[in-house]
């Protein structure tokens, strides 16, 4: 028996300054049957996120004016609902380990990404 309401669609925000790097990881996100929307800097993502809930955060690491450490740090301080939050960077992944500990963080995945791989850890949340 079902309550005859359709399930809600899932959102993405994926936040990228490279629009190249954002498209692929939208097409693997949008075949999944997920809604995603792209900022292409921190302080956009907040604008964002301050218009919307999202279930799902794709991060660079580097961005212009506020990196994804701080961005992320934005989200846990000021959304009761976070997001689960994929890193999705061209740096050392030690190095992020390092960055983002503790701050709840799903996976830190390389670029250039796997086409599974994203949708994999999403899948998993």
């Amino acid at each position: 028996m079902t309550s005859g309401r359709s399930r809600a669609p899932r959102y993405a925000l994926i936040v990228d300054d490279n629009p190249h790097a954002a498209a692929v990881s939208r097409a693997l996100l949008e075949a999944a049957g997920w809604t995603v929307e792209w900022a292409s800097d921190g302080f956009e993502a907040i604008l964002r996120f301050r218009a919307r809930s999202y279930g799902a955060l794709v991060l660079d690491y580097c961005l212009p004016g506020m990196d994804g450490v701080d961005v992320l740090a934005w989200v846990r301080r000021n959304l009761a609902d976070a997001p689960e939050v994929v890193v999705v960077s061209s740096e050392c992944v030690e190095f992020l380990k390092k960055r983002f500990d503790g701050m709840g963080v799903r996976a830190i995945l390389s670029k250039p990404l796997a086409a599974a791989d994203l949708v994999r850890v999403l899948k998993a949340a």
